[in-house]
């Protein structure tokens, strides 16, 4: 080999400075890079299976938002629904209550309309009745007893009409 210009001490020498050289490189630069690349690729694959859980998490967080919107629309919803059966039931109990204030105000109107027919009435027949004792007077050309006056009175009064709204004049 020496013919090829290869010497063996040179050789062998290389060889035993390129283990050295390897053995050095392993122990404190590819052990290193080594380990430094299986943390960093643990650290990845953790951090996808932490992007992967807060993903679902998200999920299932979107899922929990969107039933607690729906239970709130149907609470809306049915508070809504009640609102319009108070309001409806409060306007309808303030139109019954505006229909009996109609109703007792009408019935007040008619006993006070009633009242003031009678004491019209009752005064029509004074007012007749002392014209027709009046003029009787006048035309006898004495003035009346009482006992003439109240058969007088007793008479006009039978003649009178009976019918409903002309009933018969009470006496004093």
């Amino acid at each position: 080999m020496h013919q090829l210009g290869i010497e063996w001490n040179k050789l062998i020498a290389q060889i035993i400075n390129f283990v050295i050289v390897l053995w050095v490189l392993n122990r404190f630069a590819f052990k290193p890079v080594l380990k430094i690349l299986e943390e960093r690729r643990k650290k990845i694959a953790e951090s996808l299976q932490n992007a992967e859980k807060i993903k679902q998490e998200l999920a299932e967080a979107e899922e929990a938002r969107k039933e607690i919107l729906r239970k709130a629309n149907e609470q809306a919803s049915f508070i809504v629904a009640e609102a319009q059966k108070v309001a409806s039931y409060q306007g309808e109990k303030k139109i019954q209550e505006a229909v009996e204030e109609a109703k007792r105000v009408l019935k007040k109107a008619e006993e006070s309309a009633k009242l003031e027919r009678e004491k019209a009435k009752e005064e029509m027949r004074r007012e007749i009745l002392n014209l027709v004792i009046e003029i009787t007077s006048k035309v006898v050309g004495k003035t009346l007893t009482l006992d003439d006056q109240e058969r007088l009175k007793n008479e006009v009064l039978s003649k009178l009409p009976q019918k409903e709204g002309h009933e018969a004049y009470s006496r004093n």
